[in-house]
């Protein structure tokens, strides 16, 4: 709408400066959202067949750690494995107990049947938990340390 005794054009001249103001700012919205998630920490590619990952890095002056859970297929499980350079060992009950840092979505059901293994590929240490209690999708729980 233009006021009185404004002209046409410089109404005009307002709603393009608020057009362009409102586009930069999609653009920035844009540029600032994260890209999808596609390693882990060591350049370790996330499982095609990954869902409902979740991610947390504890950031600290000399360490850091990154947590990470995720849904995968039974049969990517074996790729994953061979990434992270581990054996998984055998299923047991009794998974690991959540630990001080962990974020809380993160501590694996002690009661679930589970597999487990550690490595260490250059600097980084991995810890996978396996939660192997549903036969048709694994939940997994991976720590990487540096």
């Amino acid at each position: 709408m233009i006021r009185r005794g404004e002209s046409a054009k410089t109404a005009a001249s307002r709603l393009r400066s608020l057009a362009a103001t409102a586009a930069a700012a999609l653009v920035l919205a844009a540029c600032s959202a994260q890209p999808p998630l596609t390693e882990f920490p060591g350049r370790i590619a996330i499982p095609a067949g990954a869902t409902d990952l979740r991610e947390h890095i504890d950031d600290q002056l000399r360490t850091m750690t990154a947590y990470y859970r995720f849904d995968l297929p039974p049969e990517q499980l074996p790729a994953l494995v061979a990434a992270l350079h581990c054996e998984l060992g055998e299923v047991n009950d009794g998974a690991r107990a959540a630990q001080n840092g962990d974020p809380p979505w993160f501590a694996p059901r002690p009661q679930q049947a589970h597999r487990r293994c550690e490595s260490q590929i250059e600097h980084w240490m991995y810890e996978l938990e396996v939660d192997v209690s549903r036969p048709d999708r694994y939940t997994v729980y991976l720590s990487a340390s540096s």
